[in-house]
């Protein structure tokens, strides 16, 4: 059933919002944790991408979110710059016990940044905060990248458990939403 034009104006905003990362960091797994509240203990390899939506009624308003979940391989890096492309926001994943995870995140910056330009907000994720005693990257260390790379803000989270998912995809889409209000605010 196709929604009318009245059903659609009911959301505050509608934003497109792409998750980038290594293969294997738990993008997939955060996306389905906030979207269905379920954690998959499966592992499925995202081949290309995979798009979910979802209402999300945030404080006083009630976002649509698209969330377009990439494929972490070498072999899609083409299709990602494409699939970036209209995104009002990003978030960087990396998994805090595979340090190597994190020192690609500037790649994946950069990659988003180049696909969309500079104005798109980005949040970088510490995913597997469950797995403390396999950890091998602090918090220190992500929340340092997360301003060298001028990124709004660094949080740790667990597809597992849900710690911060839900409060990460919130934090990024009130960002974008003052953001734009912000610009079009005159001076």
């Amino acid at each position: 059933m196709s929604r009318t034009y009245d059903e659609e104006r009911r959301f505050d905003s509608v934003y497109k919002l792409v998750t980038l990362g290594e293969a294997a960091v738990g993008k997939t797994s955060l996306v389905n944790k906030y979207v269905t509240g379920k954690f998959q203990r499966d592992y499925h390899r995202t081949l290309g991408i995979d798009i979910s939506t979802y209402d999300a009624k945030i404080g006083t308003y009630l976002f649509k979110l698209l969330i377009w979940d990439l494929a972490g391989q070498d072999i899609f890096r083409d299709l990602r710059t494409r699939y970036c492309q209209g995104a009002s926001g990003g978030i960087v994943v990396f998994d805090l016990t595979r340090p190597q995870t994190l020192e690609t995140a500037p790649r994946w910056v950069q990659a988003f940044r180049d696909a969309v330009g500079p104005e798109p907000l980005l949040i970088l994720l510490g995913n597997k905060a469950d797995l403390e005693k396999n950890r091998k990257i602090t918090p220190e260390q992500g929340e340092k990248i997360a301003s060298d790379l001028g990124l709004f803000q660094y949080k740790e989270t667990s597809a597992k458990t849900g710690q911060e998912v839900t409060e990460a995809f919130s934090t990024l889409a009130i960002k974008i939403k003052e953001s734009h209000e912000s610009r079009r605010s005159p001076p």
